[in-house]
């Protein structure tokens, strides 16, 4: 994990350096930001985004619960994993706590391993989510550009962040292995649209539609989306894309994340 961002926020200084000393030896990340409080928290992530947050519950000025809901009432921050640290551990308050957003739970004191092991299951949950392959998408409109002489239309059969199945009409243009830059268009709702413009690709599979019908042109295209190829601001309208598609898929996915932190821990 020595690429993952860590804001790392607690009103104790020995507290911050026990939790950045083992973020470093025991995860090998460099990129560790802190905080006193959910105020400077705030006035940080308001400038800068980062991977997961490991925050206290009581401190001055903004409590982490005042934290915990700006976090995810922000468009950009709303997904971004929240460990708390209290000294409270009644159920009814792990409870609560669960229930308005906290991906993982630390009772103070805790050992080094318990922390490594709660930023370990909120990265792998997170990693989950960014990865899940989403059906069905609302009206959409996908083009894909070939060579920049081919353009075709489509729909999308499902999508991830790592690759986009959609179905249309064969062309010699299509070859496996051809590389090819998709926009992408999807209605969310009445009140949003999401756009993906100049995704590069790689076309890693083609199939008919229909094998039986040898008049059909129908095909399905498999791509895979190459991060290295692709400017940052195409990815983040990806998985901003993304987001949006799984926004009721993610409230599955907490409350099963809900109910295993609760057994686990009582």
């Amino acid at each position: 994990m020595k690429n993952v961002s860590f804001l790392i926020v607690d009103d104790s200084p020995s507290v911050r350096s026990v939790v950045k000393s083992t973020i470093y030896n025991q995860l090998g990340s460099q990129r560790i930001l802190s905080a006193a409080n959910g105020l400077a928290a705030k006035l940080i992530l308001q400038k800068q985004a980062v991977d997961i947050i490991i925050s206290d519950l009581e401190m001055p000025h903004l409590d982490g619960f005042e934290l915990l809901s700006f976090i995810r009432s922000h468009p950009k921050l709303k997904n971004t994993p929240f460990i708390m640290m209290t000294s409270e551990d009644s159920k009814d308050f792990v409870v609560n706590a669960i229930e308005k957003g906290v991906n993982q739970y630390l009772v103070k004191p805790f050992t080094t391993e318990k922390l490594e092991d709660a930023i370990r299951r909120s990265w792998y949950s997170a990693e989950q989510r960014r990865n899940a392959r989403v059906f069905n998408l609302p009206p959409h409109e996908i083009s894909l550009v070939f060579d920049e002489e081919y353009t075709t239309k489509g729909t999308i059969n499902n999508i991830s962040v790592s690759g986009i199945l959609c179905e249309l009409d064969y062309s010699e243009a299509i070859n496996l292995f051809a590389s090819c830059n998709i926009n992408i268009v999807v209605k969310i709702n009445d009140k949003k649209t999401e756009r993906v413009k100049t995704l590069n690709c790689r076309v890693i599979r083609i199939e008919a539609q229909d094998f039986k019908d040898k008049l059909s042109r129908g095909c399905r295209v498999a791509v895979h989306v190459d991060e290295e190829a692709n400017a940052g601001k195409t990815l983040r309208s990806l998985n901003k894309l993304m987001d949006s598609l799984t926004m009721k898929g993610l409230s599955n996915d907490v409350f099963e994340e809900k109910s295993e932190a609760i057994k686990e821990e009582f």
